[in-house]
């Protein structure tokens, strides 16, 4: 496998965001536990944003969790952001998961395609119902 992958740090309110794009390998892994090691400041949350990664080798998840102990570093502090964290945090790790918000339309929508143009519904019955 090989790696293209970028490890980008930045410290806001406190916290600690690292934003991770490519392939994520054991060597991504060890990369990534001493980045956390340098720039964590003790105080705050550890956010890792998973979304841009392509590519999540088999053993790079153990090989994290083992870095994380072996680093002492926070593990309550350490949350992974994305679904691509669930296949990355070491077990008791913390992973958020956005939800894409589903569209429920109540007629008045700027731009609604519920409505087509038409100034009629096409089959939205139900979803209009749950407005009123």
């Amino acid at each position: 496998m090989e790696v293209l992958t970028s490890i980008q740090t930045d410290q806001r309110n406190g916290n600690l965001h690292i934003n991770l794009s490519g392939q994520f390998t054991t060597e991504i892994a060890h990369r990534l536990t001493s980045a956390i090691s340098q720039q964590y400041q003790g105080r705050g949350n550890i956010f890792i944003h998973t979304k841009d990664i392509t590519d999540i080798a088999p053993e790079s998840r153990q090989t994290f969790a083992d870095l994380v102990g072996e680093a002492v570093l926070p593990r309550e502090k350490i949350y992974m952001i994305g679904s691509k964290g669930l296949e990355i945090c070491p077990d008791a790790g913390k992973v958020i998961v956005h939800d894409k918000k589903k569209h429920t339309c109540c007629g008045r929508c700027k731009n609604c395609r519920c409505h087509q143009g038409h100034g009629h519904l096409h089959g939205h019955e139900d979803i209009h119902n749950k407005c009123n």
